[in-house]
């Protein structure tokens, strides 16, 4: 890997409260140099301070490059004028308080002291950045960009446009957050909350209702999400881990199997819109007694440990699995029992097709069944008998076919088949190298 070189334009960070600190020390581990300004200069050099703490605790649990570091951290400085910190920016980032007025305040100066094509990013969780950016002359430069906390350990960054967004400036935003380590995901449109937000309430109302109604306490809530649930979609989100639940059939199997039992806790889950009078508590008494033993920082300190050490696992992993086109040896491929009689073993995968054999003894039936993937197959040799929604039809040597995802289809042989099929899209539960591997992007 090549030393590392501050070439960039300069980042702006608006706000110097922890989230501004930790947005400062992602920039700076990526070697960037980060203009940090605040209303009150001392919190913005108590920024500055925190924010090399965080970022040698990138470096130390192996997150960030020390080089990139030494160099970001170097260029790391408290300014005392909005203006000063916007002067040549590339991008800026906003983290004043969770206020709609205070923002529109923050985006209205930066918009009249940067650069033109400098980006205004807010971080904020919740507001409109339709309603922050109206009235500006750049309001085309203005995106939300909302990270979770804390920003410079969590990859996720939520990117979405307002009424007046120039679509430009999002592909230019994402390629910004890609170059710092963030791991962004685009918004067509402004919601209120985003994605992961969104669904983060969703989860959490159902959990204070278990909790209110007396169906287990907030520690037993919380270790079920913990030591449950939460591991998965730390690996995979719900779609893709309810596709793969569903086996053969994926998605469409999945919810043919357990979607009217999915409804019915559907019809039971809460769904109120205002927080009941006795949240707040219900939720403090069992917090008290979760926590009773605590310490004051340490669950700070245990979160923050665990998510170090649990990324870089995850990218390890991620480092080992075969990365861009796979190829694999036809006599080494792992070989898996499909159904009696049948086994499986792919050879090769890309960005969009995954290359399967499949071997059929005499006799062998691969039962009728569906899954949303477009199959083209061939036979290389002996004999087949392939059956689906129309009909059936004999297959020869030499002859191929090709069945839209979803279609339901089986196969039979007399004396036994070799047969090479191709999927479009990849399909992951098929792929060499560890479970789940995502197709390369």
């Amino acid at each position: 890997m090549p030393d590392p070189v501050v070439s960039h334009r300069p980042v702006a960070v608006l706000g110097a409260g922890l989230t501004g600190a930790s947005w400062t020390a992602l920039f700076a581990a990526h070697a960037r140099e980060v203009r940090v300004f605040d209303k009150t200069p001392e919190r913005a050099r108590s920024a500055c301070a925190r924010a090399l703490e965080m970022g040698r605790f990138l470096v130390d649990k192996g997150l960030a490059d020390p080089k990139a570091f030494a160099l970001g951290s170097e260029s790391v400085h408290a300014v005392g004028t909005m203006e000063e910190a916007l002067a040549g920016a590339e991008h800026a980032q906003e983290c004043v308080a969770e206020d709609l007025d205070l923002k529109r305040a923050v985006f209205a100066q930066a918009d009249r002291a940067a650069a033109p094509d400098t980006i205004l990013a807010t971080s904020s969780s919740g507001l409109s950045i339709s309603d922050i950016q109206t009235g500006l002359s750049g309001a085309g430069r203005c995106i939300a960009a909302h990270p979770y906390n804390p920003p410079h350990l969590i990859p996720i960054v939520e990117l979405a446009p307002g009424s007046q967004t120039d679509p430009a400036v999002m592909a230019r935003a994402r390629d910004f957050y890609l170059s710092v380590g963030k791991d962004p995901v685009v918004l067509s449109r402004d919601v209120p909350g985003y994605l992961a937000n969104r669904m983060s309430a969703a989860l959490w109302r159902e959990a204070i209702e278990l909790v209110r109604t007396g169906v287990a306490s907030v520690a037993d809530v919380d270790r079920a999400i913990s030591s449950g649930p939460g591991l998965r979609w730390a690996i995979m989100g719900p779609h893709i881990l309810y596709h793969l639940g569903g086996g053969e059939d994926g998605i469409r199997g999945h919810l043919k199997h357990l979607g009217p039992v999915k409804e019915g806790m559907l019809r039971d889950i809460a769904t109120w819109t205002t927080f009941p009078p006795d949240t707040i508590e219900v939720l403090e008494e069992g917090l008290r007694d979760m926590l009773e033993e605590t310490e004051p920082g340490s669950l700070e300190r245990e979160r923050d440990e665990a998510l170090a050490g649990f990324i870089a696992a995850r990218t390890q992993a991620a480092r080992s699995a075969p990365a861009g086109p796979v190829i694999v040896d036809g006599a080494t491929a792992e070989v898996i029992n499909v159904v009696p009689g049948a086994t499986r073993a792919t050879l090769a995968s890309g960005e969009r097709t995954t290359l399967v054999k499949f071997e059929m003894e005499a006799g062998a039936t691969i039962p009728k069944h569906s899954h949303p993937h477009e199959q083209t197959g061939f036979l290389v040799s002996g004999d087949l008998m392939l059956f689906g929604e129309d009909g059936e039809w004999p297959v020869t040597v030499g002859d191929s076919w090709s069945i839209p995802g979803a279609m339901a289809h089986g196969a039979h042989t007399e004396a036994g088949a070799t047969i090479v099929e191709v999927f479009t899209p990849v399909r992951t539960e098929y792929l060499p190298g560890p479970p789940g591997r995502p197709p390369s992007r």
